[in-house]
């Protein structure tokens, strides 16, 4: 919700898109170093207080931005990321400890389906928000924001949980795993793949002539996305993640390069639209898995938090490169910068599978790092 309800404040308010642009990007990297930091916290200390402070401080944050004037919005965006409690390292931390091993994949990829309904409905209450006025937008973005908190910190499960304590604990965390560093290289060039079709979609509907249908054909690809997740999910506990993590990569870089084609036709395209959010899910899932078995004991809830951090990073890159190629009017660059980005993360993941195969350094399953409380 947070960066079109930046875009579309900003707009109404009759600034270019260069300032919205600044403030977005304020806000991501504040998100991508505070999720890190606020989930250290949490694998110290637990999950309630800490997600809570930073619903409230990033809440505050959100809703005061429409009144701060020139450089004091950049450092309230700023902050409203650094506090954005780290809900998504949170829920992955707590499947292995509410839920058996085998259901454990299975939860996984509902959780990467799930996240598609959000690119879907987010929008949707911006731009209902909106009529209500320019900051619209943001105010609910921020309220959202804190009952979903309040809502999640408040569980049994999250209430529940308690961190074990460790004495060996590294100030690095879990990026002194060489392991987990080249799979974020990966998770990497997977955000930048994803990053594309946000901006050169909605390029391509205004090359045809079609720009109504965009929204559509952005709306396409988390359709694809959500039937990968919910295919996946009953064959997760049964496949071999380093393994169908490398098919997933090997999907997302062949739909990818058919988008690249840029049928002339809206039905084709929205056809292959579709197809390219297929492997999203597996690839998502397999990769949860993967840092959930390798990170370093006491570290699990930073190490997904990392894991967010390198996928936002590279989906910027995505859609700053899909930006430029569409201004330049080459779109179907733009998907073929996907594709090769999809490839490049085939490349850093089958160095990964090769490397745990000779070295067995993928371990089995495990409970998670926390004490269980109860199924």
């Amino acid at each position: 919700m947070v960066p079109l309800a930046i875009v579309l404040f900003s707009r109404a308010e009759g600034e270019g898109y260069a300032r919205a642009g600044l403030l977005t990007a304020a806000y991501t990297l504040g998100c991508c170093l505070g999720g890190p930091a606020l989930s250290r916290v949490m694998d110290v200390r637990g999950q309630p207080a800490t997600l809570v402070l930073g619903g409230v401080v990033s809440s505050v944050a959100l809703g005061m931005l429409p009144l701060m004037p020139g450089g004091g919005a950049l450092a309230v965006a700023l902050l409203a990321g650094l506090a954005t409690p780290p809900l998504e390292p949170a829920l992955r931390t707590l499947w292995p400890s509410v839920l058996s091993p085998g259901q454990v994949p299975a939860a996984f990829a509902l959780d990467a389906a799930a996240q598609e309904l959000i690119f879907v409905l987010g929008p949707l209450v911006v731009l209902v928000a909106q009529l209500a006025g320019t900051g619209g937008g943001l105010l609910a973005a921020a309220a959202v924001g804190l009952l979903g908190t309040a809502w999640f910190a408040s569980s049994p499960v999250s209430r529940g949980w308690r961190p074990r304590v460790h004495q060996d604990r590294h100030w690095l965390g879990p990026l002194r795993s060489r392991r987990l560093c080249v799979l974020y290289a990966a998770v990497a060039f997977v955000g930048l793949t994803i990053g594309v079709p946000a901006v050169a979609l909605v390029a391509y509907a205004e090359s045809v002539g079609a720009r109504g249908a965009a929204p559509w054909l952005v709306a396409a690809n988390a359709v694809g996305a959500f039937a990968g997740g919910v295919a996946y999910s009953p064959r997760a506990p049964h496949r071999e993640p380093a393994r169908d993590l490398l098919l997933g990569l090997a999907v997302l870089a062949m739909t990818y390069a058919a988008l690249s084609l840029v049928p002339s036709r809206v039905a084709v395209m929205a056809v292959l639209t579709v197809a390219s959010g297929l492997g999203l899910p597996p690839v998502l899932t397999c990769v949860f898995q993967l840092v959930d078995r390798l990170a370093p004991a006491g570290t699990t809830t930073e190490a997904f938090a990392w894991l967010i951090s390198a996928f936002l990073v590279g989906s910027s890159g995505g859609a700053a490169a899909a930006g430029a190629l569409s201004d330049a009017a080459r779109v179907g660059g733009a998907f073929l910068v996907a594709a090769a980005s999809a490839l490049v993360a085939l490349g850093v993941g089958w160095l990964v599978v090769r490397e745990g195969a000779g070295r067995h350094w993928l371990p089995a399953p495990r409970r998670g790092d926390a004490d269980s409380v109860g199924r």
